[in-house]
């Protein structure tokens, strides 16, 4: 666990460090505090991140980089956020895949996100794990297609929200074994935003 989070520490200065090289190539910016907007609740893996990527900007530019969570409908509500403040590069936003997802997901988004916002740097690669409760009889993936048959519409699986790639990914899952599942966003509990759980309701 130390070493884990030594390395997060040094991938984020070091992020930091890129980032405000870029930031700072406009003189004497910035002069004020900036926003760092999250598009998801606190203590998700994107929250997380973002935190620690904003203490290491603050020291880096002399000026505070205030985190602000502006979660739902996927993510877009903080994204629609960013794109309607003023473009002065105070206001900032850790994206996610959620907003490549959400132009095909959402027929009327209040922003164009190729247009609308102009990409700095990649932050991390988070990967998605397919959970389930400690307690389920249920080692491995055949058990959970198994059970989930045997149980018909009774299992859930949660993920940030509808039109996340976790939503996405839980709904092919189901699809490609002929399964039926009921999404539960509110069955993720703070960080596992971007862990894929799964359990059967027996």
């Amino acid at each position: 666990m130390k070493i884990q989070r030594f390395r997060l520490r040094a991938i984020v200065t070091a992020i930091a460090l890129g980032l405000a090289a870029v930031i700072t190539s406009a003189q004497g910016f910035p002069t004020k505090p900036m926003t760092l907007i999250v598009p998801f609740p606190p203590g998700g893996s994107s929250d997380i991140l973002a935190r620690a990527l904003a203490e290491k900007l603050s020291l880096r530019l002399g000026q505070p980089v205030i985190v602000d969570n502006r979660p739902g409908a996927g993510a877009t509500l903080g994204a629609a956020y960013v794109a309607t403040a003023k473009p002065d590069g105070y206001t900032l936003l850790m994206g996610a895949v959620h907003h490549a997802i959400a132009t095909s997901v959402y027929k009327n988004l209040s922003y164009d996100f190729e247009k609308s916002f102009t990409p700095i740097t990649t932050v991390a690669l988070v990967p998605n794990v397919l959970v389930i409760n400690a307690k389920s009889p249920v080692v491995d993936v055949q058990g959970l297609i198994a059970a989930a048959r045997a149980a018909k519409d009774r299992l859930a699986f949660g993920s940030n929200g509808s039109g996340t790639l976790q939503h996405l990914l839980g709904t092919q899952c189901t699809h490609s074994d002929d399964l039926k599942a009921n999404a539960v966003a509110s069955c993720m509990q703070p960080g596992m935003s971007s862990r894929w759980c799964a359990s059967a309701r027996m």
